[in-house]
């Protein structure tokens, strides 16, 4: 069957499909053509107009490099021509002031023909000197030489006045072994640890009462504060206080008290040290630690029978069984994370160790053990502020 007999056998529908397919081939390859031609003269084009630019480009080029080397060497005939300019200026210079002739040897041993006649005063026309009535001579002393370089001490008065002023105020007063009553102002939880021991806590006391001296002298360090350190006892639950120093300052604020001081602290049941209560915090930890070794050993008796041990001559050999892989590494896991969890808690406990636990506002006995000399030092009212 030719095309023609097929075409005709088709319904109208399905030939008009056919003849729109045809007129869209065709209108394709119309504008294929086209565009290619127009590819190719635009391509040629652009070609065309790249080598032309490259053309005016590389003669732009040239031309300022001939430029610059122009420029330059008229630059440096420029600086060739100040150059002469500058030693021809030398050299007149030099010919217009001519140094003096150096005489010879034989010249400067001959003798000066002409001498100079050395001219004395007339004595006659001199002024006469006044009689001296007192036996003073009126003619100034002769000046005595100076040497210059030396060093040579001097009394600085400024000196002297500071130091003195420093001493009247340096005044000292002696303090011997005594006691007085004071309060403590800060409460403070003392560590019974070696790491305790070392960091001891800090408090502030503040002195109620005049201090009693020996032989019932008594001076006023009322109002007085005492920094002092603290360190806990466990086993005597109490907390061991030390003094650090001892500040004062008078009524008029004008003098001043600042030094360091050995002694302790009683409790008012005269016992060294302050009585507290015995805190601990490791107890939750603690429980932790024995959870996480239960859970450990949990898991190496899953591990244990999910395994087999055979003995020989030469040794014994421990095999998974395949059927309790699974087993196995859940036994394997769960030890390994009880292991952790163990070793965390048990850090945690080591470090909550017992504290002792003071409050504030406690009436004490603050006991200077080592006599002090207290330096009183002057101030000005208005450095106190």
């Amino acid at each position: 069957m030719n095309l023609k007999e097929r075409f005709d056998q088709l319904t109208p529908a399905r030939k008009k499909t056919v003849i729109w397919c045809l007129a869209g081939i065709v209108i394709l390859v119309i504008t294929i053509t086209g565009y290619n031609s127009r590819s190719g003269k635009t391509e040629t084009k652009a070609a065309r107009q790249a080598t032309q630019e490259i053309q005016l480009e590389a003669d732009m080029i040239e031309k300022t490099m001939l430029k610059e080397q122009r420029q330059e060497l008229n630059e440096l005939k420029k600086t060739v021509q100040n150059l002469e300019s500058g030693l021809q200026k030398l050299d007149e210079h030099a010919s217009k002031n001519q140094l003096p002739e150096i005489p010879s040897a034989d010249q400067v041993a001959q003798p000066a023909a002409i001498a100079s006649p050395s001219v004395e005063p007339n004595r006659e026309e001199q002024w006469p000197e006044p009689p001296n009535q007192a036996g003073i001579p009126l003619t100034p002393a002769p000046k005595e030489k100076k040497m210059i370089g030396e060093i040579s001490v001097l009394s600085n008065q400024a000196a002297t006045t500071v130091e003195a002023d420093q001493k009247k105020k340096a005044r000292t007063v002696y303090l011997p072994p005594s006691f007085m009553e004071a309060k403590l102002l800060t409460g403070f939880d003392a560590a019974t640890s070696g790491q305790g021991k070392n960091n001891p806590e800090p408090l502030l006391l503040r002195i109620q009462t005049p201090a009693v001296l020996p032989n019932d002298v008594k001076t006023n360090l009322a109002g007085c504060f005492v920094m002092a350190e603290a360190v806990g006892r466990l086993d005597k639950e109490r907390a061991d206080v030390r003094l650090v120093s001892l500040s004062c300052l008078s009524n008029e604020g004008k003098a001043i008290i600042d030094t360091t001081v050995k002694g302790f602290v009683t409790d008012t049941d005269s016992k060294v040290g302050l009585s507290g209560r015995v805190v601990s915090k490791m107890g939750a930890a603690t429980a932790r630690t024995i959870v996480a070794g239960f859970f450990g050993g949990m898991g190496d008796m899953l591990k244990a029978t999910a395994t087999t041990q055979s003995v020989s001559p030469l040794g014994t050999t421990t095999t998974v069984d395949s059927s309790q892989v699974a087993k196995y590494g859940v036994g394997g896991g769960l030890s390994e994370g009880a292991r952790s969890l163990h070793d965390f808690y048990l850090s945690l406990a080591r470090q909550a160790t017992p504290v002792i636990e003071v409050g504030a506002a406690k009436e004490i006995t603050v006991i200077v053990s080592e006599g002090k000399e207290l330096e009183i030092r002057e101030i000005e009212h208005d450095e106190t502020l």
